[in-house]
């Protein structure tokens, strides 16, 4: 390890300068090794810092085989470099990271709850917690305990500390390395193994909001943001309350009834449509029956609708055979082909053979049993050659 870690001391200095040890060749780019940095590495669920060599953007910052590597585009020339961090996104990962470390805090102290997993993500971070259970009112209890915290404004600093102080710090999880035990403590609040930057007082951390929570193998997983993405999202929400707002025309307690009202309107609304959308069909079936002449005690229904709904089609299919000798073959024209073959009851012809026989004049796939049969498939252009080998090999097997 020959770079000096300038972040572990000062996770605030923005700018520095440093000699290049090495350049190594990485995938198509370059990874140079400084003597110092105060790029952070990507590891232990926080992401890597961007910024600037020189003129050069950094892209990433790794460790590898115990060498930090900033991967540049070029090959520098020069052997000294400045760097320059982007701090905006620096600052939004302390952010992030610290408030992380409050709202496990919180968690144990309230749930008994411990954090398996991290990950600190560009919009949202996401922690799972070791729980069995997990309610809307315990949100409200740990969201008021952790912003507590922050508004107190406690103390957080970091240190690496001997084994004999290790034993005598009431850890929140076991570290996972065995020297240069680095401990991030919140003051009086939490004490954690982590090499990760953090602000300097909870404070910075301005506050923090559960998103959601969902179940997860072995507790939860929930999504919060802290800080600078709080303050968006509550931006985003609240521009969406107000757009609804002004969409409903009531005031913003009111929206949540006025949706459920809407909604029970919707389903009433389809509930007509759906009844009045029967009656059509029904009428529709009608009048396709008593247009179609039986030949060889069979009446022949075929028939491709342009946009339609393969449910209304099925439901047309239905109402067509519920009269004996009636044979439906249906189809339905969009993206793709959607067909359905049906018969009454009486009728002695296996739909299924039949379906089967003329599918790969559409490429399709699909089935059923003796009356019925349906698929689809991506020849929409050959429906018209498909219905006519159907007829053609139906009026062919009828006539034997």
């Amino acid at each position: 390890m020959r770079t000096e870690r300038l972040y572990n001391n000062d996770p605030y200095l923005k700018e520095f300068e440093a000699k290049i040890l090495e350049v190594l060749p990485f995938e198509d780019k370059y990874g140079i090794i400084l003597d110092r940095t105060a790029f952070y590495p990507e590891g232990g669920g926080q992401p890597y810092d961007t910024g600037y060599l020189n003129e050069a953007s950094v892209l990433q910052v790794i460790e590898k085989n115990r060498e930090l590597l900033h991967i540049v585009e070029r090959q520098p020339q020069a052997k000294e470099v400045k760097g320059l961090i982007d701090w905006s996104r620096r600052f939004d990962l302390m952010q992030q990271h610290t408030g992380q470390h409050i709202l496990s805090a919180c968690f144990e102290k309230l749930l008994k709850g411990s954090t398996d997993s991290f990950h600190l993500g560009k919009d949202i971070i996401s922690i799972e917690i070791n729980i069995d259970s997990f309610s809307a009112n315990d949100a409200e209890h740990l969201e008021n305990m952790a912003n507590d915290i922050i508004y107190s404004n406690l103390p957080v600093t970091a240190r690496v500390v001997t084994e004999e102080e290790l034993k005598s710090i009431p850890l929140r999880k076991v570290p996972k390395v065995t020297e240069n035990i680095r401990i991030v403590e919140v003051k009086d609040i939490d004490y954690s193994p982590c090499g990760g930057t953090h602000v300097s007082a909870t404070g910075e951390v301005g506050m923090i909001k559960i998103k959601n929570w969902e179940k997860c193998k072995g507790g939860f997983r929930f999504t919060f943001v802290c800080g600078s993405r709080a303050l968006k999202d509550y931006g985003l929400q609240n521009s969406i309350t107000k757009a609804l707002g002004e969409k409903l025309s009531v005031r913003d307690s009111e929206i949540v009834e006025a949706v459920n009202k809407v909604v029970i309107d919707l389903k009433n609304t389809e509930k007509q449509l759906s009844a009045v959308t029967q009656e059509l069909i029904k009428y529709e079936a009608d009048n396709i029956i008593n247009e179609c002449p039986e030949v060889s005690g069979i009446r022949l229904v075929s028939r491709i609708f342009d946009n339609r709904s393969i449910n209304d089609a099925k439901l047309l299919a239905q109402y067509l055979t519920q009269v004996p000798g009636t044979v439906a073959l249906l189809a339905c024209r969009s993206e793709s082909a959607q067909v359905i073959f049906t018969r009454s009851e009486d009728v002695d012809i296996d739909m299924n053979e039949l379906f089967k026989a003329v599918l790969p004049v559409i490429d399709g796939k699909g089935g059923g049993n003796a009356r019925t049969a349906q698929g689809g498939g991506s020849r929409v252009e050959r429906l018209d050659d498909f219905l006519n080998s159907a007829e053609n090999l139906l009026k062919a097997n009828n006539s034997r």
